[in-house]
């Protein structure tokens, strides 16, 4: 592939990594001029649709997180047969070739890492998902040492197996959780054991399970205890300890319940602080009680006849020693039953509760979501309401906890429910002072926009003559009104030079649009390339049918109509345009260049992009 340019833009250079389904190099953008890491599908796997559906998916739930500590993909795309995604270059070495060359790792630069690493899980988990294969090789560092996690080749929904291709079990051996090692239904407890595994081997310099096979391996995941971090490591705390043994818990139940649950216990850790540690049963801590022995008196002796001495002795020895092992024995069950009792009544007071997943309740309304929680035996508790434009409306869009923990039969479940972008209705402002329409705008929650001046007869100077909403238009809050302000009646003017004259037109040209333009920067990208602008149009209430056209034109090459169509007067419309580099957004008014606004965007090297 070296030497390889794809989709006429990355050039390919040099092999940096290779897996069981595809290859990674390293690329140069040629159009941004940057370098770039490209995944590409091993040719033996581009005939297999269900292979290829997990590399699209890949792309796709990838794109969708934008996080510091997430590896960023920029494009994909399919040349021929080669399928490829393009993703930020890291030049460092990844996590298991620093344990490779470095391990046992210092406690604190580990208890870093694995902040980092759950800051991006509990996104990834927000969102839905569960990454599926945590592991060294997949966390990876920036030129300033800050963690990233990469490749989502096996991220799936919670509550799936991820299973793969003929139904194998996905996931790397070492670090995959008992419940996907037997291809049951994952979670984000999932990913904390895998992250577990990982924080095991970066402080003991190898990881909890080995084995000659990979299903040995996997099997003693499901089977066994790991050997105590603490003897291959003394310079391990007993709360680090500690951490290991919940987050490497067998159950899930046992495991932290959410990434940043563990996030806390390791910033308490970071800080120097120990844990409270209760509520986990490390094997390690489990002892074998001591078998309490009963002394019997034995029986008194006989008076037996001359002819039964030899007889009566012997029975007298079997009874005592009958005697003697059942007493034994009972004993025993005794001390075993009351060392259950304790053990039980220590680490597990009372009997556990049942149960349940919870269902994942996004997208439904707040009556659906109630109906749905209360089929699986949980409660709504608090309702929370928030006002978002990019969001369905009426809707769930978040919940908590998420949806694949396992909680407590009658677990309240908060949510959060989007009433949109809220409305109001924009008053009548002719014939008001400059300062009385923008504090009657104010306390409906809308805002004075561009204002201009012209001269009037019949409205006192310094009134509002027009505005650009129609009174009784809806419009949502926040929304700029543009004023026409009057200079009060035209001045008397000399007759002008012959020369100077123009006869009146017939109809007068209608006023121009408001315009107004802006960057959202909220939106940029991690790497500073792509973000949205936010560009909004009000039409004047002049003329019928005005014609306006909106243009982008950015790095990604050809000019882009946006929007191309007749406004009514009193009309405004909003658009959100997405530009990759330096772009320029133009806005044409009955055919004529109105508003034309560039944005210049700098590269990581601090030029600008072409």
């Amino acid at each position: 592939m070296e030497g390889t340019i794809l989709a006429d833009r990355y050039q390919i250079s040099s092999r940096i990594g290779d897996g069981g389904l595809a290859t990674v190099y390293r690329a140069t953008d040629l159009r941004l001029e940057r370098t770039v890491a490209v995944k590409i599908l091993k040719p033996q796997w581009a005939a297999d649709p269900e292979v290829l559906e997990r590399f699209r998916r890949e792309a796709r739930t990838a794109a969708k997180l934008t996080h510091p500590n997430i590896v960023q993909v920029f494009d994909t795309g399919v040349e021929g047969d080669v399928h490829f995604l393009v993703m930020e270059y890291l030049p460092e070495p990844d996590l298991k070739q620093i344990i490779a060359e470095y391990a046992p790792l210092p406690p604190r630069k580990v208890l870093q890492v694995a902040i980092s690493c759950c800051q991006a899980l509990a996104e990834i988990h927000r969102r839905g998902l569960v990454h599926g294969d945590v592991k060294p090789q997949n966390i990876l560092f920036t030129s300033q040492g800050e963690p990233k996690l990469s490749d989502f080749g096996i991220a799936t929904a919670v509550g799936l197996t991820g299973q793969g291709p003929t139904g194998m079990v996905m996931g790397t051996a070492h670090y995959i959780s008992p419940e996907q090692a037997q291809g049951r239904p994952i979670g984000p407890q999932s990913d904390l054991y895998s992250l577990g595994c990982v924080i095991y081997e970066s402080l003991t310099g190898q990881p909890p399970f080995s084995g000659e096979t990979a299903a040995q391996v996997a099997a003693k995941h499901i089977r066994q205890q790991p050997p105590s971090p603490r003897v291959l490591n003394p310079t391990i705390s007993p709360s680090q300890e500690y951490l290991l043994n919940k987050a490497m818990a067998k159950d899930p139940a046992r495991r932290y319940r959410t990434a940043d649950e563990m996030r806390a216990d390791l910033e308490k850790l970071a800080s120097g602080a120990e844990l409270d540690r209760t509520g986990v049963l490390s094997v390690n801590e489990v002892t074998t009680p001591i078998q309490p022995t009963a002394t019997l008196a034995e029986p008194g002796p006989m008076a037996p006849s001359p002819s039964a001495t030899v007889s009566s002795h012997h029975r007298a020895a079997d009874a005592t020693l009958i005697w003697h092992t059942a007493a034994l024995i009972a004993a025993a069950l005794v001390a075993l039953v009351i060392a259950g009792w304790l053990i039980k009544q220590a680490f597990y007071p009372g009997a556990p509760p049942a149960e349940v997943q919870v269902p994942s309740v996004r997208g439904l309304t707040e009556a659906e979501a109630r109906q749905k929680l209360t089929d699986a035996k949980l409660v709504v508790d608090k309702v929370r309401t928030v006002r978002e434009s990019d969001k369905p409306v009426g809707q769930v869009i978040e919940q908590y906890p998420t949806e694949g923990e396992l909680v407590p039969v009658g677990t309240k479940v908060q949510l959060t429910i989007n009433l949109g972008k809220e409305t109001v209705t924009v008053p009548d402002l002719t014939g008001m002072l400059v300062q009385q329409a923008a504090d009657k705008l104010e306390q409906i929650g809308l805002t004075v926009g561009e204002t201009s001046e012209r001269y009037s007869s019949e409205i006192q100077e310094g009134k509002v003559i027009r505005q650009s909403h129609v009174p009784g238009t809806v419009v949502e809050k926040g929304w700029p009104v543009a004023l026409i302000i009057s200079k009060g009646p035209e001045p008397a003017t000399t007759e002008p030079p012959i020369e100077s004259f123009e006869p009146p037109t017939e109809q007068q040209q209608p006023l121009e649009p408001d315009v107004t333009i802006r960057a959202d920067e909220a939106s940029t990208s991690a790497d500073g390339m792509t973000r949205d602008y936010i560009v909004n149009i009000t039409v004047f209430d002049q003329k019928e049918d005005q014609h306006i056209k909106v243009i982008k034109r950015d790095a990604e090459g050809s000019p882009i109509v946006v929007l191309d169509q007749e406004m009514e007067p009193g009309q405004a419309r909003q658009l959100r345009i997405t530009g990759r580099g330096n772009t320029t957004i133009e806005v044409y008014h009955e055919g004529k260049l109105i508003v034309q606004k560039n944005f210049k965007v700098e590269t990581p090297s601090g030029n600008n992009t072409q």
